[in-house]
Parts: structure tokens; C-alpha cells; sequence
């Protein structure tokens, strides 16, 4: 994690001597999980820096982390204990946190327009996610046959998506629809959820922190 933490600064500070315009974009919005049947809903924040090579092209450094909201339901226990009912409902909370390293392709597509730019952009990177599990029930006299357990992975993040942009006179508005592809590999315990697809919505302030050599 820290080797790729240095990557990621090394390639911020290449670029900003590499390329013409570097524009820093702080970012936020919401992601649903399409692999699991809609279970997982999370809050996203980060911060990206864009390096503007071209009228076309520009590559993005992105740093994001996503909050999951609880996933609420209900499990069984049993019980061995001729005294008790044989089962009871066991309440379960899964909450999925996510982060995200990524290099990112801001493929700009022709406009008519000066002030509004649309984008087709490309996803890769690395990331991880957690899936914390905690159940509620009487663990004295109950069990519960295979349960969820907390499960985290990482690997290679690939995704993509379109943006819009809204040009003012040094800085951009930006709204982005994204999806991003399941993690490689499955999740060795046999859980009830397995690795998150997001289909995320995202908007982000593009403030212009560096201009091209020449000019002042």
C-alpha cells in the first residue's frame, strides 16, 4: 500500500512537468453494486489531478474512498436445547467500504460548443473492498449454519463511463456515470455476496493549478 502511495506521487509529480495544464479535482457522489442485486449503496470521496495532454486527451491520478451504508437482514439460528424454540431470527449488517488507486483516460469527444465538453473515459487502476459482517442473536444458546463472515481483497480495478464538463474561464464542472468491473477472483468463503460491480454518479470541481509554459 505504501509502495503504491509513492507510485502515485511520483506519477503527480511527472506529470505536472509533462503535460500541458494539471487541474486539481476534488470529488464526491453515490455508487450502487449491480453484482449484488442492488444490496450495496455507498457515499464517494477523493480527489483526482488531471493532466491535460491534448485537446483530446487528458490522464487522471485519482484517490477515492467509498462509504458503505449498513445492508440490513435476517439469518437463522438454531438451537440443540429441546427447552427453546428450535430456531430464531439472527439479525445481520453487512457494511461494504471500498478505495480505489487509479489511472484514469479523459478521452475528450468533438463539441460545437466551447463551454460544454463530453468525455468517454477509461478506468484502471487498483482497489480494494471490505464487506464488515456483525450479527445480533443469543450466541449462548443459538447457532447459525455458515455464516457471513467479514471478508476484504484487492486487484486490478477496470472500468469506464461517459462526462459531461461545463468550461468556465480557468476552471470546470464535471458530472461523470461510471461502472467499474467486478474484482478478479472470487471470495474464498462461501458468503452470501460476493465481489461489488459499482454503477457510480459522480461530480467534481476542476480548479486549474498549473498553465502552459507560456503562459503567465
Amino acid at each position: 500500500m505504501k509502495n503504491c502511495l509513492l507510485l502515485f506521487i511520483l506519477l503527480i509529480f511527472l506529470g505536472g512537468n509533462c503535460f500541458c495544464q494539471v487541474y486539481i479535482e476534488p470529488i464526491s457522489g453515490y455508487q450502487s453494486d449491480l453484482a449484488n442485486h442492488g444490496k450495496f449503496h455507498q457515499i464517494n470521496s477523493g480527489i483526482q489531478f488531471s493532466f491535460k495532454k491534448s485537446s483530446k486527451y487528458e490522464l487522471i491520478v485519482r484517490i477515492q474512498k467509498s462509504w458503505g451504508f449498513p445492508y440490513h437482514s435476517v439469518d437463522s439460528s438454531f438451537t440443540a436445547n429441546n427447552a427453546l424454540p428450535l430456531y430464531e431470527p439472527a439479525n445481520k449488517t453487512i457494511v461494504p467500504e471500498t478505495w480505489y488507486l487509479s489511472l484514469d483516460h479523459r478521452f475528450i469527444l468533438k463539441s460545437k460548443s466551447k463551454n460544454h465538453q463530453f468525455s468517454f473515459l477509461l478506468l484502471t487502476g487498483i482497489s480494494g473492498q471490505i464487506f464488515k459482517v456483525n450479527y445480533k442473536y443469543d450466541k449462548i444458546d443459538y447457532t447459525i449454519l455458515n455464516p457471513d463472515q467479514t471478508e476484504k481483497g484487492g486487484g486490478i480495478s477496470i472500468g469506464t463511463g461517459f462526462e459531461y464538463m461545463r468550461l468556465f474561464k480557468n476552471d470546470r464542472l464535471f458530472f461523470r456515470l461510471t461502472v467499474d468491473a467486478p474484482l478478479m477472483g472470487k471470495i474464498a468463503y462461501p458468503s452470501s455476496f460476493k465481489f461489488m460491480s459499482p454503477l457510480a454518479f459522480n461530480a467534481g470541481y476542476s480548479f486549474l493549478i498549473k498553465k502552459k509554459k507560456h503562459e503567465k
